[in-house]
């Protein structure tokens, strides 16, 4: 999978069933991910134009 990235790296994780579910809902290839923290809320938004938001919350990764 493809991206471009701006910001500091990090770590995240999501359930699968959840992220999948959401990004098949959104209908355009080009996404923006929109997060402050590995812990908060992410925004997943289409760069198309169209007004859809699909929001999940990450999952904990325990080290």
């Amino acid at each position: 999978m493809a991206a471009e990235i701006q910001g500091e790296s990090g770590d995240i994780a999501f359930n699968v069933k959840y992220l999948m579910d959401g990004l098949k809902a959104l209908p355009d290839n080009d996404i923006q991910m929109q997060l402050n923290a590995s812990t908060q809320p992410v925004i997943f938004t289409p760069l198309g134009g169209l007004k859809m938001t699909y929001l999940v919350m990450p999952v904990q990764i325990r080290q």
